[in-house]
């Protein structure tokens, strides 16, 4: 009997099902952080829906309640899909699919508009949109088979480098971004099957640099 168990294989998780556990974690650390003052500017004014709401998520994105619960929801949906490959697979594409409208919709929606009721500005737009992006392509990439432990570790790595440069778009990009690329460069070290991902990671750290500081001086958002 002790022979049996022994011989066992262990079932690993695959990368897609951490991928999609790491995302969920996010949602639920910034659903979390919208009810945090400090963390959240202008907490007073915080509403549970409507573009009224004036509090902002780290001074930048506009949230409400309606918009932390949101967040806490994804994360929450994400944490029991993420179980199964199917199941993080569908999260990803469906999540993806949710933000792109999200964005579009924020996009065609006037700011002072009663349409605006999540609500959504503009920097809340490009963040759903980078979100949108990332979470289909991820979603429909295909899956390979389990890899080395090392190998799991650079693939969160580059997701995380890519999730921190798309923030920089919008927030204090010489703070964020640098960070960021550092990230990304630790996984094309680690190399193995996120190596491309990695090469992606370090890409969009480069491009996010440049236009997250384009973006601040057009908009006088703060560098740093």
């Amino acid at each position: 009997m002790v022979a049996d168990v022994a011989r066992e294989p262990v079932r690993e998780r695959a990368p897609l099902s951490d991928l999609a556990l790491l995302i969920s974690l996010g949602f639920l650390a910034v659903g979390i952080a919208g009810f945090i003052p400090g963390i959240t500017t202008h907490y007073s004014d915080l509403r549970f829906a409507g573009d009224d709401s004036g509090a902002k998520l780290l001074g930048v994105f506009q949230v409400s309640v309606l918009h932390n619960l949101v967040h806490l929801l994804y994360g929450v949906a994400g944490l029991a899909l993420a179980r199964t490959t199917a199941g993080a697979r569908a999260f990803l594409i469906g999540g993806g699919l949710v933000y792109l409208v999200l964005a579009l919709y924020g996009v065609l929606t006037p700011q002072e508009s009663g349409w605006n009721f999540v609500p959504l500005d503009r920097d809340d737009d490009l963040l759903h949109l980078s979100l949108g992006v990332g979470m289909f392509a991820f979603g429909v990439l295909p899956e390979r088979g389990p890899g080395r432990p090392g190998e799991t570790v650079a693939g969160f790595l580059a997701s995380a480098a890519i999730f921190v440069s798309a923030l920089g778009l919008a927030y204090r990009p010489l703070r964020l971004v640098p960070f960021a690329i550092l990230l990304a460069l630790l996984a094309a070290a680690i190399g193995g099957r996120h190596a491309r991902l990695a090469t992606i990671a370090v890409y969009a750290g480069a491009a996010c640099f440049v236009l997250g500081l384009a973006f601040a001086v057009v908009t006088s958002h703060p560098l740093w």
